[in-house]
C-alpha cells in the first residue's frame, strides 16, 4: 500500500478535477444554475445537475449525524463538501422548533442503501465502544503508513483543498458510522472517485469484505478514535444546545419533520432510498421571468430571498425559497441570465389617479373584490398569493394587468381565479397597484410545525377524489382540510370562512346557494367578499362535485324543502 501511495494520490487527484469540471467552474450562469441545483425545483429551466448525485444521501442520515450538529446545521448551514463547486447547503430559514422536528424525522432514517457483505467481525466488536484516547503520534504514524488521507483533507490547516475538514468530525458524526464507512464508503453511495476505499473491499465472491491493508481494523480504530477526541467543547456546546431545544419544545414530532421534508423538496438535492422528489410544478416556472418582474428587485431578492407566498407556492404546502447567500457576482449572473425572456414592448399605460380614483380602487379592494382573501396589501389581507404592497418594486406592470385579467393564461398553475371585472376597473387596480407608496412591511414565512400543512394528492381509494383535491388545493387554505375552518389563511380574514364540517349549519344551506357561493362568491350570498367566484376556475359540474363533497363533511343533506322526492 505504501508504494502504491503516490499513484493513488496522482489518480486521486485527477478524478476530483474531473468531478470539479463536471460542475462546469466557467463564471456563466447556467453553470451555476447547475452548480446550485435550482433546476431541480425550477423544472422549466430543463438544465441538467449532477448535484443529486454527489451529496449525502439521508436515508441513513440517522447513523451517519450527531443529531446535535445536524440541529445547529440546519439554523446556520455552512459549506461542507468543497468538491461540489459553487454548490453550498443554502438557508431554509428554520425555526428551532422546525429545525428540531427535521432532526427528529432524520434520526429514524437508518437505512444504508443497497446489499453488502457483513462488516467485519473486527470491526463490529469496535461499534459499540466508545472512543478511547490516541494520540497524535500514534494517529501520524498510521498515516505514515500509506494512506492518503490528507491528499484531499485538511486538519489543522494542512492538506488538501476539496474533501472535507478532518477536524469537525468528531461533532459532526456519529463514531460507528464514521468506522462503518472507512470500511467500504460506496456502502453508502459515495463513488470511489469521491473516496476511494483504503482499508477493505469486497472479495471478489461478494460474500465478505477483504484487507487491502494490513491490520486495516487497527488502522481505523487508530483513526477514528484520534479524530472524535478533538473539538470535544464543541461537542459539548452542541449537546447543550440541542438538549434545550428538546426540552423547550416536548411536543416537535418526527411525523411534522417528514412532512417539512417533503414541503422543502429535500430529495430533490439528496438521494433518498423512499422518498421521491416533487418534479411536478415544484416551484414558479423562470423561464418567463424576464416577462414578470423587474431586474433590480430580481438582483435583490436573489441576494436576500423574503416570503412572497409564506405558506409555499403552492398553498399550505410550505416550500421556501431557499437563501443560498449568493455574492453579487453570482445574483447579477443569474438575474442577467433570467431576465433574458424580456421583452421591450410596453403595452400598459398608467395614468396619475386622482384622488377620488385612489379611494375608489382602495374601497372596492377592501369591501367589494376578493383580492385581499389571498393576497395582503399593506396590514391587511390573507397569505396565499404575494404581498400586493411590493408589486411596483416588483412586478412589471403588463403583467399585473394580464395576472388580473386572464391569470391562468400567464400561469397555468395558478388558484387565482379570474374576476368578474370590467377593463376599466382592471386598468384601475392595475394602476392603483402600481402606485402604491407604502414600503412593503416584513414579510415571515408561517410556522410549518404550528400551522396546518396541507397535501394535495388525496388519499387512495377515498371516495370522491377528484373533487376532494380539488377541496383541498383550493378551499382547504381557508376553510381547513376537513371544513373547520382552520385552514392556516383563516387567522388573516376579517371573518371566519364557513365551518363546511358543521351539520347544523350547512343543513339549513340548500345546495343551490351552496352551488352559487361556489361559482360567484361570497358576495353573491349576502357573506364576505373574501370568498372568491370560482366559475371560471372549474366546469359545472365541478362545482356540482364540491357541493357533493361538502354533504360528505358535513354528513347532512340541505333543508328538506329543498330536496326532491329521492334525496329525503
Amino acid at each position: 500500500m505504501r508504494n502504491a501511495a503516490p499513484l493513488l494520490q496522482t489518480l486521486l487527484a485527477l478524478l476530483l478535477l474531473q468531478e470539479l469540471s463536471a460542475f462546469g467552474q466557467t463564471p456563466d450562469a447556467p453553470a451555476l444554475i447547475a452548480e446550485l441545483g435550482c433546476a431541480n425545483c425550477h423544472t422549466d429551466l430543463k438544465i441538467t445537475s449532477a448535484l443529486k448525485e454527489k451529496t449525502p444521501d439521508l436515508s441513513s442520515a440517522g447513523l451517519r449525524y450527531n443529531p446535535a450538529y445536524l440541529f445547529d446545521f440546519l439554523l446556520n448551514p455552512v459549506k461542507v463538501r468543497r468538491h461540489l463547486g459553487r454548490a453550498r447547503m443554502p438557508n431554509f430559514h428554520l425555526s428551532e422548533k422546525e429545525a428540531l422536528a427535521l432532526v427528529l424525522f432524520l434520526q429514524t432514517q437508518r437505512e444504508t442503501p443497497g446489499k453488502w457483505p457483513q462488516i467485519p467481525a473486527e470491526i463490529g466488536s469496535q461499534l459499540a465502544v466508545a472512543p478511547h484516547p490516541v494520540s497524535k503520534e500514534q494517529f501520524q504514524a498510521e498515516l505514515n503508513k500509506g494512506l492518503i488521507c490528507f491528499t484531499c483533507h485538511t486538519l489543522e490547516g494542512k492538506g488538501g483543498v476539496l474533501g472535507i475538514e478532518l477536524g469537525n468530525i468528531g461533532y459532526r458524526l456519529q463514531p460507528a458510522w464514521v468506522k462503518t464507512y472507512l470500511v467500504f464508503p460506496a456502502m453508502f453511495g459515495v463513488p470511489a472517485s469521491v473516496m476511494p476505499p483504503q482499508f477493505y473491499e469486497p472479495a471478489a465472491d461478494a460474500s465478505r469484505f477483504r484487507e487491502l491493508t494490513p491490520d486495516a481494523a487497527h488502522k481505523i480504530q487508530v483513526l477514528a478514535d484520534y479524530l472524535f477526541s478533538l473539538q470535544t467543547e464543541k461537542q459539548r456546546a452542541l449537546d447543550k444546545q440541542f438538549a434545550t431545544a428538546k426540552a423547550r419544545f416536548p411536543d416537535a414530532k418526527a411525523a411534522v419533520g417528514q412532512q417539512i421534508f417533503r414541503s422543502q423538496n429535500c430529495a430533490a438535492c439528496h438521494q433518498h432510498q423512499t422518498i421521491q422528489p416533487r418534479t411536478k410544478e415544484p416551484a414558479p416556472e423562470l423561464a418567463m421571468e424576464g416577462k414578470r418582474v423587474n431586474e433590480p428587485w430580481l438582483n435583490d431578492y436573489l441576494k436576500h430571498p423574503v416570503p412572497l407566498r409564506p405558506f409555499g407556492y403552492h398553498p399550505g404546502e410550505g416550500s421556501r425559497m431557499p437563501d443560498f447567500h449568493l455574492s453579487d457576482q453570482e445574483a447579477s449572473e443569474l438575474s442577467k441570465f433570467l431576465m433574458s425572456s424580456r421583452s421591450e414592448t410596453r403595452t400598459f399605460q398608467s395614468q396619475k389617479l386622482s384622488a377620488f380614483s385612489r379611494n375608489k380602487a382602495a374601497l372596492l379592494l377592501t369591501e367589494k373584490l376578493s383580492c385581499l382573501g389571498c393576497h395582503r396589501l399593506g396590514d391587511r389581507g390573507g397569505r396565499i398569493g404575494p404581498d400586493l404592497t411590493m408589486a411596483r418594486a416588483r412586478l412589471q406592470p403588463d403583467y399585473v394587468y394580464a395576472m388580473i385579467s386572464e391569470p391562468r393564461s400567464l400561469n397555468p398553475n395558478t388558484i387565482m381565479p379570474k374576476g368578474p371585472l370590467t377593463p376599466q376597473t382592471i386598468q384601475l387596480i392595475t394602476t392603483f397597484l402600481l402606485q402604491q407608496e407604502r414600503a412593503p412591511t416584513d414579510a415571515k414565512y408561517l410556522s410549518l410545525v404550528d400551522d396546518q400543512l396541507i397535501g394535495f394528492e388525496p388519499e387512495p381509494g377515498s371516495a370522491g377524489n377528484s373533487a376532494r383535491k380539488n377541496y383541498v388545493k383550493y378551499c382547504a387554505p381557508c376553510h381547513g382540510v376537513e371544513g373547520r375552518a382552520n385552514g392556516f389563511n383563516a387567522q388573516f380574514l376579517p371573518v371566519q370562512p364557513a365551518v363546511h364540517a358543521d351539520g347544523i349549519y350547512m343543513s339549513a344551506r340548500p345546495d343551490d346557494t351552496l352551488y352559487d357561493a361556489i361559482s360567484s362568491g361570497g358576495y353573491v350570498v349576502n357573506k364576505s367578499q373574501m370568498m372568491p367566484p370560482w366559475r371560471d376556475s372549474f366546469a359545472p359540474s365541478e362545482i356540482k362535485a364540491l357541493v357533493e363533497y361538502l354533504r360528505t363533511l358535513c354528513r347532512c343533506k340541505g333543508p328538506a324543502w329543498s330536496l326532491d322526492n329521492s334525496q329525503r
